[in-house]
């Protein structure tokens, strides 16, 4: 499908507002600075994902600009957020065929272009924003895939970079007997791609070293602006066991929460860490962001 050039020129009214902690709203009051509250959530459940649509949303205001989401899958939320904002021109890429046809039926009507395959290498586009949600861990030739991003970020671009440790983190709950079969089951599942999925490119699947990725982002010529920890584990566990009327106050408080313990109360241990990031939210929140731009010589 030929990509579009002409986006459309409708706005709409910004969906978030900020709020004061010395001023009291029908949401949260937590410690100092500003409280985020988000009018409408996208990809409710991760926090990571809803913050990162939350910040993009935030920076465009109602001004036209290219998404590329690098790993689309079968369209996520994208469904949702460009029936609210026709001024977002999608282009999505996903290596499965299968995954590219789902998001293409599910985004017909919409603003959106779907790639697979080859055929991202032939476009010359330059999104204003990339997005990649928890690719990186998939991905075999991570410094092609980086480059390959820069190529298509205009040089006043962002691209988040979100990668998640989740399926190499298989927990057994002692207080919780009755979930221990499926944990069990979990784990011995994910233990072939422990093992082998160095070895295979098909099915490709090992665990992101902050060092190593940060290495080579400087590498490929991005430099970070902004790193973020995200999704606690049993705050996401208790999302889902609650009812649909306190789903929007209760995602508003999880990122509140996260977004001060991101600002507040991370730091870098100087022992070794064995889930390969010193950083100590990371051991519990196993979901991290790196906001970049190109670096400008």
């Amino acid at each position: 499908m030929k990509l579009r050039t002409a986006l459309n020129a409708q706005g709409l009214e910004n969906e978030h507002r900020v709020f004061r902690s010395t001023r009291s709203t029908r949401n949260h009051q937590i410690g100092c600075g500003a409280i985020l509250f988000y009018k409408k959530l996208y990809w409710r459940g991760n926090a990571a994902k809803t913050k990162i649509i939350g910040d993009i949303l935030r920076k465009i205001h109602n001004q036209n600009v290219v998404i590329f989401d690098y790993g689309c899958g079968n369209g996520g939320d994208w469904p949702s957020i460009l029936a609210d904002y026709p001024n977002i021109q999608l282009i999505g890429y996903d290596i499965s065929t299968k995954s590219t046809e789902i998001a293409e039926s599910r985004l017909s009507g919409l603003n959106a272009t779907l790639l697979t395959g080859d055929a991202l290498y032939d476009q010359n586009f330059n999104a204003h924003f990339i997005v990649s949600f928890s690719v990186l861990e998939h991905v075999y030739d991570r410094k092609f895939y980086l480059n390959t991003a820069k190529k298509h970020l205009r040089e006043d671009g962002y691209f988040y970079l979100n990668y998640d440790d989740g399926h190499f983190r298989n927990l057994l709950d002692l207080n919780e007997p009755r979930l221990w079969l499926s944990q069990i089951h979990g784990w011995l599942t994910n233990l072939p791609s422990l093992i082998f999925g160095g070895l295979n490119k098909d099915n490709f699947q090992m665990r992101v070293s902050r060092s190593m990725i940060d290495e080579l982002i400087a590498e490929c010529g991005f430099k970070i602006d902004e790193v973020f920890y995200s999704n606690l584990m049993d705050f996401k566990r208790l999302y889902k066991t609650l009812p649909e009327s306190s789903l929007e106050d209760y995602i508003n408080f999880w990122l509140n929460v996260e977004d001060t313990l991101n600002r507040k109360f991370l730091f870098n241990q100087k022992k070794s860490n064995p889930l390969s990031d010193t950083c100590n939210l990371w051991q519990f929140m196993g979901s991290r962001t790196l906001v970049l731009r190109i670096e400008q010589l």
